[in-house]
């Protein structure tokens, strides 16, 4: 088959799946850590010392020196160098200031034994310090030693039993990283069995029984937390996230149930439910489920922005239109995107005026030279080839996308019938980027319109020193061998190393046809062309197809494959020239 050209496609529209479970509390949770913070991102620890309990320490040069550059080195990005030199200062003046910003530091770095040596020496130095306390037990959850964190909870459940919600918080979040998942299964249950209706401790349980493999204390709390917390959502999203992960479809059915005894659920909770039935493809259900929120949250930018998109998606233009349009007027971030999606519903409609405005409008940022390209397609169809070029000639910050505009230049000048122009463009784009695989193929492609093959020919040869093996390249320069010279023979190897990449591809398969039926053999060509007709139903193949039943003496099975490919694309020239050539018509 000739050599692939082009193709004018609007990009496939998805709704982003699932959010990460974050900021989810309820009522009673105030003081409760975020759940969806990452382990480094805890708020700083501003408690300050008791001064008449801080060391009498005289400050030498030395510790101004490592102080100073403490600060400067972490000021630079140098963190965890930053934390060394603090936890070395603390040691020498058992300060616990000292001991405090080590900690601080360490953690950021990620340096765990940093942070736990930083954190043991500041309730060394502090002992009554809760802020040290906690955030050393959270350190030894993240490592994994939730038995050596036991003592700092009990010390800490007891002097600020206020605390317990955020502690318990903690201990969900960390129990996946314990490696003795029975042994911190019953050492929760034990703190948790002192709060039997605290909604923390509950989901502390039910996440350290989910490590432990019980489904049934899993289940026994999440009937409980319907109970004491309906308007919690983080144990549920937090679920969701587990199973959609290898269970989707358990996921849509857990979350459709906890909705269902939660009619106080957060939006972000209810939209979780539309976004896994896109994942699974339900694009149906997901778009009623998107517009079953909507009288509740009619503007709601998210919504509107995920309905819009379902309805495109769904072929319902009207609807999209109007739902795109709202969530550009609530204030949705994505508005050059909207913009361009409407472009293209205006397309679709065939309203060229309002796809031009709204593609005018597409500032700065990814969607910006895709509208500039559906502008020029547009000019360069109402004949303005010359005003569609320069609209292009001043784009593209970067090789990859002056690439893509280039091809796309020789693309309209090829549609305009204007092959010359084509090449110039691209011989112009090529002296900026010689060695570029995609801008030398289309040029081999355009050499071959003009009837150059050598200029093809040698093109081609140079994809394939850029791209070995590549089995496109391989198959272009064996059909434009096949079809352009005498050289069946040599063609045809190309030809049988790219099937070898990709047996299954029609139009290598095609290529491969039309070498044997140029070789004389016309059963094997027969035979193959049909395997590739059928994968493809192509115009251009159905003229090789056609031609070989011709030569075979079954007229009548040709002009059959002739005249439904005529259906389908009646003004296809090697399909016409075909017919014409063997006086089929």
């Amino acid at each position: 088959m000739r050599m692939q050209r082009l193709k004018k496609t609007l990009p496939l529209l998805m709704v982003a799946l699932l959010s990460a479970c974050a900021n989810f509390k309820h009522p009673g949770a105030a003081k409760a850590v975020d759940a969806g913070k990452p382990a480094g991102d805890e708020a700083a620890i501003t408690q300050k010392e008791d001064e008449t309990l801080l060391p009498k320490a005289e400050l030498t040069p030395e510790i101004l020196y490592g102080v100073v550059a403490g600060e400067i080195a972490a000021q630079r990005g140098s963190v965890g160098a930053s934390a060394v030199t603090y936890l070395e200062l603390a040691r020498q003046t058992r300060d616990p200031r000292l001991a405090q910003r080590a900690a601080e530091f360490s953690m950021f770095a990620g340096l765990l034994k940093e942070t736990s040596e930083a954190l043991t020496l500041w309730m060394e130095l502090a002992p009554d310090s809760v802020p040290a306390r906690e955030q050393l037990f959270i350190t030894l959850l993240r490592a994994g030693k939730l038995a050596e964190s036991k003592p700092l909870i009990e010390a800490l459940l007891q002097k600020e039993p206020e605390r317990a919600p955020a502690i318990f918080v903690q201990l969900a979040r960390l129990t996946s990283r314990q490696s003795d998942k029975q042994a911190a299964y019953e050492l929760v249950k034990q703190f948790a069995a002192r709060y039997p209706d605290l909604a923390e401790a509950r989901f502390a349980l039910l996440a350290v029984a989910a490590e432990a493999g019980d489904q049934a204390t899993m289940n026994r709390e999440f009937d409980r937390l319907a109970q004491i917390a309906p308007a919690w959502d983080l144990p549920v999203a937090w679920q969701v996230d587990r199973l959609r992960r290898e269970q989707p479809e358990q996921a849509i059915d857990f979350l459709q149930r906890e909705l269902a005894r939660r009619p106080n659920a957060g939006l972000e909770l209810k939209l979780a439910k539309p976004r896994l039935l896109v994942g699974a493809k339900r694009f149906a259900e997901a778009r009623q489920a998107f517009d079953q929120l909507l009288p509740g949250n009619p503007n709601n930018p998210d919504l509107l922005y995920a309905s819009g998109l379902m309805a495109y998606q769904m072929r319902d233009l009207p609807a999209a239109e109007r739902h795109l349009r709202q969530a550009l007027a609530a204030g949705h971030p994505e508005a050059n995107f909207i913009r361009y999606t409407l472009g293209q519903i205006a397309e679709e409609r065939q309203d060229v005026g309002a796809a031009k405005g709204w593609y005018e409008m597409v500032g700065a940022g990814p969607q910006f030279l895709p509208a500039q390209g559906r502008l020029a397609v547009m000019e360069a169809g109402d004949g303005k080839l010359d005003l569609a070029l320069a609209r292009l000639a001043p784009l593209g910050g970067n090789d990859q996308e002056k690439i893509t505009l280039a091809l796309l230049q020789s693309q309209l000048a090829r549609e305009a019938k204007q092959p010359g122009k084509a090449h110039d463009l691209l011989s112009k784009a090529l002296l900026r980027m010689p060695k570029a695989p995609e801008l030398l193929y289309e040029r081999a492609l355009v050499s071959d319109t003009l009837g150059n093959v050598g200029n093809a020919e040698r093109d081609l040869r140079q994809v394939l020193k850029e791209k070995p093996g590549d089995a496109q390249a391989l198959n272009a320069l064996g059909y434009t061998l096949t079809n352009r010279t005498s050289r069946h023979q040599e063609a045809l190897g190309y030809i049988e190393k790219a099937l070898k990449s990709e047996p299954d591809n029609p139009t290598i398969l095609d290529s491969l046809g039309w070498a044997q039926y140029k070789l004389g053999r016309l059963d094997a060509a027969l035979k193959t062309l049909q395997k590739a007709y059928a994968l493809l139903p192509d115009p251009e193949l159905a003229a090789h197809l056609g031609e070989v039943l011709w030569k075979l003496g079954k007229k009548d099975e040709a002009l059959t494959v002739w005249n439904k490919a005529l259906e389908a694309s009646p003004d296809h020239d090697v399909l016409r020239e075909t017919m014409r050539r063997l006086g089929a018509h």
